[in-house]
This record gives C-alpha cells, sequence and structure tokens, in this order.
C-alpha cells in the first residue's frame, strides 16, 4: 500500500526476491488510476477500498504492507476490516497529528505550515511540478529526486509530480484529518530509518507503545525514500515478519 505522491513507492520491493513464496498485490490507490476522485474521500474510504480489493482477488486475510501516508490506511483497515488482515508492516508512517509525539507538534507544524504554504500557492497557479517538490524536500530531503530517477526513471517521477493534484487536494486532508484508533489486534512491524529525523524515532516510539502484538526495527543508513534505496532488506525484515506471524498462529497455544 504505497505512500502519497507515487503510486511506485513500493514497486521495488514488490519485485524483490526476497518476497518470492507471496503472492504479492501492489494496490494502485484512488488518486493515482487517472479516474477522477470523489470529493471528501476519507482514510476510511481508502481502507473499504483496499478491503473491497482484497475480497474480490480472494486474497483476504493479507499481510499488510504500507509506507508513508498509506500507514494510515493499514491501520484503519486493521480497524475497520480485520477479516482482511493477518499481519501489518508500516515503513515510516507519516508525521501527522494522530500519530506524532505531541512534544514534536509546535516544531512540525512550523515546518510542515511553511512548506504547506508554498504547496498551496504552486498548487494555485497551476505548478504542481513545484508542490510535488516542494514536498517531496521536506519529507525525503533535498536528494529525494536523484534517487527517485536512478530507481524508477525520471519519466515516472516527472508523470506523478504532474498529476499530483489529488494528492495535495484530497489525500494530504484526508490524512491530516485522521484519527487512530489503537484497537489493532493483528501483529504489526514498526520500520523506522536510522537516518530519520528524531521526530520519526518518536512517533515510532509512541505507536509501538500504543499497539501491544507490535515490533520495531530499524534499517541503516536509510530514511524515508526506504522502499526505492532498500527494497531487499525491507523484503527480508517483511518476509521473516510474516514467516514468524505465520508460525505464532499455528502453534498449539496460540489456538488456545
Amino acid at each position: 500500500m504505497h505512500g502519497g505522491g507515487l503510486a511506485d513507492w513500493l514497486t521495488p520491493l514488490a519485485a524483490t526476491p526476497e518476497l518470492r513464496h507471496h503472492r504479492v498485490i501492489r494496490m494502485v490507490r484512488a488518486g493515482y488510476t487517472g479516474h477522477p476522485v470523489p470529493a471528501g474521500l476519507t482514510v476510511a474510504d481508502h481502507a473499504r477500498h483496499a478491503a473491497t480489493l482484497l475480497r474480490r482477488l480472494d486474497a483476504a486475510p493479507a499481510h499488510v504492507v504500507a509506507h508513508s501516508s498509506g500507514s494510515t490506511i493499514a491501520l484503519q483497515l486493521a480497524v475497520d476490516h480485520p477479516s482482511s488482515v493477518r499481519t501489518v508492516a508500516l515503513c515510516e508512517p507519516p508525521l501527522v497529528d494522530a500519530l506524532i509525539d505531541p512534544a514534536d507538534a509546535d516544531e512540525l507544524h512550523a515546518a510542515f505550515g511553511r512548506a504547506m504554504g508554498s504547496v498551496t500557492a504552486a498548487i494555485a497557479r497551476g505548478d504542481h511540478g513545484a508542490a510535488f517538490g516542494t514536498f517531496m524536500t521536506l519529507v525525503c530531503g533535498p536528494g529525494y529526486r536523484g534517487v527517485l530517477d536512478d530507481v524508477l526513471g525520471a519519466g515516472l517521477v516527472d508523470h506523478a509530480a504532474r498529476h499530483s493534484g489529488d494528492f495535495f487536494t484530497s489525500e494530504t486532508p484526508a490524512v491530516a484529518g485522521w484519527s487512530f484508533d489503537p484497537a489493532v489486534d493483528r501483529p504489526v512491524l514498526l520500520i523506522q530509518g536510522a537516518d530519520s529525523p528524531p521526530p520519526v524515532h518518536r512517533l515510532i516510539a509512541r505507536l509501538a507503545g500504543r499497539l501491544p502484538e507490535s515490533t520495531v526495527v530499524t534499517v541503516a543508513d536509510a530514511g524515508h525514500l526506504m522502499p526505492v534505496t532498500a527494497p531487499a532488506e525491507l523484503g527480508r525484515l517483511v518476509a521473516e515478519f510474516t514467516r514468524a506471524a505465520t508460525a505464532a498462529e499455528r502453534s498449539p497455544a496460540r489456538r488456545r
């Protein structure tokens, strides 16, 4: 379940040999298909879309892997449609009010407020490329473009930037207004990059404290771009986590 701005965040992970023993379904979320997005789409709506897809593909319950803003949808899916989910693996959940450590709120509001002011101005003048660049630089760092171009291709990234309007006008408000319900009764893997800023690590620690069946892992030399810079390591972690969870499901103690 990809993050915001790009439908191909998890394309390298989906192709990694580490997941060769799994049936891999790479969902393209509403807002990334080229079709109009219904007005007022919520995180719960995105979760319902995912549950419907899994049901139609006869793929539920599934091991759900999500990145960035997709993490909010994965958590909502586990709450609203628990029969669709076996495990949840979240890579770098987004720095939104529902998840962050309250001690980081003022600093993050200031940083994102400045950036989103520039984004709003760029969208108003029809410059989606500038809006995309401003947001991605804030979240992924100034070198994001070279990394994405190298791994995914410049043409794909340019297309995503030009068509990022729905991300800013629909998805971003939906995620910002989302409320986290910790009633997740599935095993959760929380994945953070060692190079990510401290607010991300504090978010992960706080989320782990709210989810009793959670495990935290840190990927060395990685940040928010982890799905494209370290897909093999991400695949290894997901494969090990799902294998352990499946073994636990089958154990007599768990069945009792």
